[in-house]
C-alpha cells in the first residue's frame, strides 16, 4: 500500500513539474516594456519599397515615417527592428520582442484572435505584372495555364491559392523583389501582388516588366499590436486619424511614390502603341534599281507588283521609271506576315516577309542585276 502511495505522489510531482514546464512565459505589456526600455520597438520586414526598405543599417519609407509619427505622439523614441517572414513578424510581437508591427500588413481576419489591427491607413490590392513585350495577359482569366509568382505571406499568396479553378501554376518567392526578378528574367510569366509594391519596384528596378492597371483583389494596410493592447491601439489610431485629417498620409504617398504611377502608366501606353504599330498593316513604298545587265528599265512602266498571302491579295500602283530607277506603292496597307511577291514581266514569284516592325510604313528595295533580283524590306 505504501508503495502505491509513493508511486502516486511521484507521479503527481512529475505532472506538476510538467505543467510548470509548459506554462507560457509571461509577456510584459507594451506600457511596461516601453517604460523599462525608454523606447517603443517597431518591427518591420524592410523589403517592401517604398513602404520600408534599407537605408544603410537603418530603414526608410512610408511606413517608417508613419511609425515615427506614432512614436512622437507616444512621446518616446522609436527603435526599428528588422526581421523577415510573415509569420515570424507576428511571433516576435506575440513574444514581446516588439510592441508594434508595421510592414505594409494587410488586415488579416485569421490573425484577429491574437492580434489587433489599427484603423486602416492605406487602401491597397493585388495587381498582375507581366513582361513588357508580352501582351497576351489582359486580365485575371488570362493567367490560366501560366506560371505565376507570388511573395510568401503577402495577400496574393492566400488569394491565388484560393483560386482553384484558375489553372495557374504558382511559384512562391521569399520577397516581391525575388518574384519580379524572376519575371524580369522570363523565368515565370506573371507576378500577382500588392499594387503599390509591384508598381513601384517594377518601374524602378525591373525594366522588362510592366503592370496591368486593374485590381483583382482589394484590402487595406494597418498597424498591428497584441490583442490586449487596447490603450496602445487607441493611441496609434489617434495618430492615424490625425495624419488623415491633416492630409499628411496623402503627402507621404506623394513623397515616396513621386511620379512613379504616372510614369509607369505612360510607359505602358507607349508599349501598347509600339505593339499596335507592330501588328498594324503597313503602307509599302517600292524602289527598283537596275544594278547591271542590258535590261531596259522603261519596259517596266505600267506593270504592277502583287503580294498574295493568307491575309489577302494586294496590288501596287503602276511602276513608273526614270533612268535606272523605278517606283511604285502599295496604297492599301499590308498586314505583317508571309506573302508571295509576283511581277508578271519578270515571270517572277518569290517569298517576302512583311515584318512586324513598330512602323506605319515600310520601304521595299528591289535590285535587278544580271544575276537576278534581290529584295529587302525594312
Amino acid at each position: 500500500m505504501r508503495l502505491v502511495k509513493y508511486i502516486l505522489v511521484v507521479m503527481g510531482l512529475m505532472l506538476a513539474a510538467a505543467a510548470c514546464g509548459t506554462k507560457e512565459k509571461s509577456v510584459p505589456s507594451a506600457a511596461e516594456s516601453m517604460e523599462k526600455n525608454k523606447l517603443v520597438r517597431i518591427i518591420t520586414d524592410a523589403v517592401n519599397a517604398p513602404f520600408e526598405f534599407g537605408a544603410g543599417t537603418g530603414v526608410q519609407g512610408f511606413d517608417v515615417d508613419l511609425g515615427n509619427e506614432i512614436g512622437k505622439d507616444l512621446g518616446i523614441e522609436v527603435k526599428w527592428v528588422k526581421a523577415s517572414g510573415y509569420e515570424h513578424l507576428y511571433e516576435l510581437v506575440k513574444n514581446g520582442e516588439a510592441e508594434i508591427l508595421i510592414s505594409a500588413i494587410a488586415i488579416d481576419p485569421k490573425k484577429e484572435e491574437e492580434f489587433a489591427f489599427s484603423t486602416p491607413y492605406y487602401d491597397s490590392g493585388d495587381v498582375i505584372a507581366h513582361q513588357r513585350t508580352k501582351f497576351d495577359i489582359k486580365d485575371f482569366s488570362s493567367l490560366s495555364g501560366k506560371k505565376v509568382g507570388v511573395a510568401t505571406g503577402r495577400p496574393a499568396d492566400a488569394f491565388m491559392a484560393s483560386q482553384t479553378a484558375s489553372g495557374v501554376v504558382i511559384s512562391k518567392y521569399s520577397t516581391m523583389d525575388d518574384a519580379l526578378g524572376a519575371l524580369n528574367r522570363a523565368e515565370i510569366e506573371a507576378v500577382v501582388g500588392d499594387e503599390p509594391l509591384i508598381t513601384y519596384s517594377s518601374f524602378k528596378s525591373y525594366p522588362n516588366t510592366t503592370t496591368l492597371p486593374l485590381l483583382i483583389n482589394k484590402y487595406k494596410y494597418a498597424v498591428v499590436v497584441r490583442k490586449n493592447e487596447s490603450e496602445l491601439l487607441a493611441k496609434i489610431n489617434a495618430t492615424i486619424d490625425r495624419l488623415k485629417s491633416a492630409g499628411e498620409l496623402k503627402k507621404l504617398d506623394e513623397k515616396w511614390f513621386g511620379n512613379v504611377r504616372q510614369d509607369a502608366g505612360d510607359q505602358r501606353q507607349k508599349d501598347l502603341e509600339v505593339e499596335r504599330l507592330k501588328k498594324a498593316p503597313k503602307s509599302i513604298s517600292v524602289t527598283i534599281h537596275r544594278i547591271s545587265g542590258a535590261f531596259s528599265m522603261d519596259r517596266l512602266d505600267g506593270f504592277v507588283l502583287v503580294l498574295e498571302g493568307q491575309d489577302g491579295r494586294y496590288q501596287s500602283t503602276p511602276i513608273l521609271t526614270d533612268g535606272n530607277k523605278g517606283n511604285c506603292r502599295f496604297t492599301q496597307p499590308v498586314p505583317p506576315g508571309e506573302y508571295r511577291l509576283a511581277m508578271s514581266i519578270f515571270k517572277m514569284v518569290t517569298k517576302v516577309t512583311v515584318p512586324d516592325l513598330p512602323k506605319a510604313s515600310l520601304a521595299m528595295e528591289m535590285k535587278v542585276s544580271s544575276g537576278g533580283i534581290a529584295i529587302t524590306l525594312k
